[in-house]
């Protein structure tokens, strides 16, 4: 991805409208100050959020996005522009742009936008780690579409530092019971100061199939997206990402008792630019361990993966017509495969 003619090494310190220290970039820390009003908060805040259009093949699509600099860097979900041809940002006032997507990473589910403009209200970052339960935020986004954009919901922090899996990947999230739907991800969570921090990422609509759930909203913590958006200005990717180079899934008990295959991962797709291709692993084989280590679940493989980095090497053992093979293979980056 090509970004803005701007200069890519400008850090997300600066973008985020941060004072950098010395030694790296530090989120703006809140000083002992008054609590803002929800109508202030809201009067702060709602300039610096806009709505995206993404225009997929299939239709379109809409989410919310923060404007991180006066000069048109926006930040947003990676899923709200996923398979996008073409992207429009629409801001408070009813002005509409034209926005390039200068990076997206699918794992930590941000992505970067810049739009040309000048003179933007930029939004305010605070200290997500400074969070405590109970804390109140507010939620500013376009709940189900562009027709309810601006809308805020309020609530509290629910939980911290919660660990939830997700599409096979493991995220730490702020938990909220502020009200959150389709169309307020890429939108932010504020604090009481009117500051952000956090991405609004997901719900959680329901646990089990026939239950109905509501208040469970997660975002990214601004502690969490920062690093990462900081690559994504850079690079336009996260470099050094592990990546075997294949992708597969569970087997179903039963499939695998009447086919009599051991348990594992059945590999439905391998990267031709991978080791592991050119080491001659193929779909349709099974993955039955890591490094001597049993793995049934994509998750399971990701935790070992997910403890080395681009260019480490290893052992996967692989069950082919009855036979096992143990194959060396070296993890590639994960923006190559």
């Amino acid at each position: 991805m090509q970004a803005a003619d701007e200069d890519k090494t400008q850090k997300a310190a600066e973008v985020l409208n941060v004072q950098p220290p010395q030694q790296g970039a530090e989120t703006v820390v809140s000083e002992e100050k008054d609590a803002l009003s929800l109508q202030e908060i809201y009067q702060k805040m709602n300039p610096s959020v806009v709505s995206i259009v993404s225009t997929l093949r299939s239709g379109t699509a809409t989410g919310t996005g923060i404007i991180m600099s006066e000069n048109g860097y926006i930040i947003t979900n990676h899923h709200v522009i996923e398979g996008a041809y073409q992207l429009a940002v629409l801001t408070y006032d009813d002005t509409q742009y034209t926005a390039e997507l200068i990076g997206s990473d699918a794992i930590s589910d941000l992505a970067v936008l810049k739009i040309e403009a000048e003179g933007l209200t930029a939004a305010e970052f605070g200290d997500s780690d400074a969070l405590r339960v109970g804390d109140s935020v507010v939620a500013i986004g376009d709940p189900l579409g562009i027709q309810l954009r601006g809308t805020m919901t309020n609530g509290i922090v629910s939980a911290i530092n919660r660990d939830l899996t997700v599409e096979d990947r493991k995220m730490t999230l702020i938990q909220t019971n502020a009200a959150l739907n389709n169309g307020n991800s890429g939108g932010p969570l504020i604090n009481c100061y009117g500051q952000v921090i956090g991405i609004n990422t997901m719900k959680m609509s329901s646990y089990y199939s026939d239950a109905s759930v509501e208040g469970l909203g997660f975002a990214i913590p601004v502690s969490v997206a920062k690093p990462i958006i900081d690559e994504l200005i850079e690079n336009g990717y996260v470099a050094g990402r592990p990546a075997i180079g294949l992708n597969g899934e569970s087997m179903p008990e039963y499939a695998r008792l009447y086919y009599r295959l051991p348990k594992g991962i059945y590999i439905t797709y391998v990267s031709e630019t991978s080791d592991a291709y050119l080491k001659g692993i193929r779909q349709n084989d099974i993955l039955t361990a890591v490094n001597g280590t049993a793995v049934s679940t994509i998750d399971e493989l990701n935790t070992i993966k997910n403890q080395y980095s681009a260019g480490d090497q290893l052992t996967l053992t692989i069950y082919r017509d009855g036979h096992y093979y143990d194959v060396d293979v070296t993890l590639m980056d994960q923006a190559l495969q």
